[in-house]
Order: C-alpha cells, then structure tokens, then sequence
C-alpha cells in the first residue's frame, strides 16, 4: 500500500479505496495505524483527508540469538 500511494499519488481516501479494491471505512483504519508507525501522514485538506507515503523503503537486520551460530 505504501508502494501505491507514492506511486499513484492519491488525493483522497476514497480515490485510494478505489485503486485497492477496499471500502473506505476499512482503509481509513488501516491508515491511521500505520500514521501512528510514522509509515504515513494523513493530511487533512478542505473536505478530503490525503494520504502521503512517509516511509518507503526499508532495512531489515536479522540476528542470531546469542549461543546460536549460523
């Protein structure tokens, strides 16, 4: 969803459910959990709420548990 929304650069939620496939009310609270992540910014405009990608690529770093050498 991430990849989408900085691709596609939707203007509001419900021109975002429509390129998802999801209703509104789903992706709204999908969205704000991940706003509260710090993955997006919901950015309220006159009568829209615009979501905006914050974070797009991503650092995983695994490590063995202590004793264990892979």
């Amino acid at each position: 969803m991430l990849r989408l929304i900085h691709d596609k650069r939707p203007r509001s939620l419900t021109e975002l459910a429509a390129l998802t496939g999801r209703q509104v009310s789903n992706l709204s609270r999908t969205l704000r959990m991940m706003e509260g992540y710090g993955l997006v910014k919901l950015k309220k405009n006159v009568r829209e709420i615009e979501p905006v990608a914050l974070a797009t690529e991503f650092l995983i770093m695994l490590n063995a548990p202590k004793g264990d050498q892979a």
